[in-house]
This record gives C-alpha cells, structure tokens and sequence, in this order.
C-alpha cells in the first residue's frame, strides 16, 4: 500500500482539521463494524459494508479529460473504496468522509477505462496516479462532452468526469481559478478555509456571487458554447477533485477540465510552488489549444495575479483577457498591466459578454 501524502496541506487538513474547526472526526452510525477499541475499525469499514453503499473495495477517482487536433490527455488514481461525505450531511460526518479521503492511500494496479468505441490501460503507480496522453488526435468522437467508463469503476455518487472533445470553430476559451473566484473558501483566514472546506458537503459551500451567470454569458462568444474550452484550475489536493466538481455542478457553473494539484509526501513544499503549478498547467493547456484565445479569471487572495503576469509576458498570443477577483484587504497588493479587478453581482451583470 501506498505512502499518502502527509505534509501540507495534509498537515492542515489533517490535524488542523480538527483543532481549527472544532469538531472530531468522529465515524457515523454503522461504520464502525467491528468493537469499539479494535485497531482494524479505526480505518476502514469492512467490505461488506463498502459493497452495501455501493463502493467498491478498489475505485478510481477520475479527471476530467480532454481531446484536440494537438492530442489527448487521461488521468486518475487509484485508490482503497472510500465513501464520500453526502448532500445534506452534518458536520461531524462531513468531516470523517473529508478526512478518509485525504488520507487515502493510493493502490499500484491495472486500470481500463474507455469512451465510445475507444479503450485503453495502464497501471497505476505506487501512489495510485495514471496518467496517458498522445499527440495523436482522437477519431469518431463528435466536439463536446463524452462520458468515460473505468474498471475498477468510481463510486456511484461521483458526480462524473467526462472527455471533452474540442470544436475547431471554438476560438475562444476559459481559465479559473476555484478557491475564493468562484468557491468562498476565506483563504486568507486559514480557520475558516478549513471549516469551509472540511465541515461542509459540496451543495452546502457558498458560490461567490453572480460568476456563474457571467461563466455562462461568456460561453455565447463561440458558436458551440457547449464545447467551449472551460477549465478550472486549482492548488486544491486531487483528493478533493469530486467534491469541487459537485460545488460546480450543483451550483450551475459550465462543465470544464478540473484540474486539481496531485500532492504528495516527498514534495518540496507546496505552499511555495503554486505559482510554478498554475503557470506549468495553463501553459499545457495553451499548448494543447493553440488555436484559442482565453480569458483567465483568478484572485488575489495567493498568487494568481504574479502566475498570470508570467503567462502574460510568455504567452500574449494566448490570452484574450485577465480578470482578478480583489478579496486581500491589504491596499499595498501588488497589481499588474493588464489585469482587470471583477467588481460586485451587480457590476458582473453588466459585464460585455
């Protein structure tokens, strides 16, 4: 079994979880299995009990992928069966799902999925990340949205990663961040991140106000806004790719690629490489689409002003706008040429689409 990650944000995650927001991780009713102060069910409910909440004893947890004339990219992890914390749950049992699945262990293991009459495999590595992409083009597969099968399969509540196909006629793409752009995570007070993040199911978490709608409008500027080149791109650990994908989903956001960062125990520090993390994935994604031009949509809570300013300076052909959600209160805050402050709902509305 595989090392998890154990550092930050796991560190935070973990302990502080529990100090910050001032609950335990406490297991819900009927998933201890076997008697109290017996070692086995302080981590993991037996199997028969994953088989009756339809969760397999291995699952894959998959991202969103995506297919242009440049190539196509897959990727997952696999991982032990893990329950996730559902609509409507209360604190202490949204904090024990929350918990499990950041400190998952990844599973070494063969994993097939497939779209359409396409198929392939891999194995997973010893942390349970996969990940497969060509710089061939994928055939037969009409522009937008395609579901993707896996075995051993995700869980039957996952909200569901799709393949997006690129329509050539699409020249215009989006690019956002997700913690305090379109998700009221409070990063700058790290005990309300963390009760907002670890207390609070995915439908409960607050959407900041009116970036849906202005998403929304934007997507008019193609001639297929249903395959519009959306991704949302985060530092937030890819533990938590399913629960950012159903904040998405339920809160009626575009479909895009989420892309959240794989943190492990032997990193450097991931605190301070998150500017080298956003620039590194949104050039990939330049690349992938050389023929889009995107808007990209950030805060300045962390470092998505300097990351943009340096995308900027290498990539001007690529970038059709940037926007900075002003959240740090500090009137010192570094601003850049180029970059445009989102106002209030109620000046997003009124926003050119």
């Amino acid at each position: 079994m595989a090392q998890g990650w154990v550092r930050w944000p796991v560190a935070a995650l973990g302990l502080g979880l529990v100090l910050a927001a001032g609950a335990w991780a406490v297991p819900p009713a009927g998933e201890q299995g076997l008697a109290p102060g017996d070692e086995a069910t302080q981590h993991a409910p037996p199997r028969d009990h994953l088989r009756r909440e339809g969760v397999a004893p291995m699952q894959t947890l998959l991202d969103d992928a995506w297919a242009s004339p440049s190539g196509f990219h897959f990727s997952g992890r696999l991982t032990e069966g893990r329950l996730p914390a559902l609509a409507g749950s209360g604190r202490s049992h949204t904090l024990y799902r929350t918990a499990r699945l950041l400190f998952t262990s990844g599973e070494e293991g063969a994993v097939r999925w497939s779209v359409g009459d396409w198929s392939w495999q891999t194995r997973a590595d010893d942390r349970g990340y996969w990940s497969v992409g060509s710089n061939q083009p994928l055939t037969g597969l009409a522009p937008g949205w395609h579901g993707i099968d896996t075995v051993p399969p995700t869980h039957k509540d996952a909200a569901g990663a799709g393949l997006l196909v690129h329509d050539p006629r699409n020249t215009w793409g989006l690019i956002s961040d997700v913690d305090d752009t379109v998700l009221v995570s409070h990063v700058l007070s790290k005990r309300r991140l963390l009760r907002n993040s670890l207390l609070l199911p995915p439908e409960s978490r607050e959407a900041v106000a009116g970036m849906a709608a202005l998403y929304t409008g934007w997507l008019q500027r193609n001639p297929n806004p249903e395959a519009t080149p959306v991704f949302y791109v985060s530092a937030s650990p890819r533990q938590l790719t399913d629960s950012v994908r159903r904040f998405l989903r339920h809160n009626a956001f575009p479909r895009g690629v989420l892309q959240l960062k794989e943190i492990y125990s032997n990193q450097a520090d991931p605190l301070r490489d998150q500017q080298a993390y956003k620039v590194t994935r949104i050039a990939a994604v330049f690349e992938a689409f050389p023929s889009v031009r995107f808007t990209l949509v950030g805060d300045d809570g962390e470092r998505d002003p300097e990351s943009f300013a340096e995308l900027q300076a290498r990539y001007p052909g690529h970038i059709h706008e940037v926007w900075i959600r002003p959240v740090d209160p500090n009137p010192a805050r570094t601003r850049f040429p180029g970059q445009q402050l989102l106002g209030p709902p109620e000046v997003l509305s009124e926003l050119p689409r």
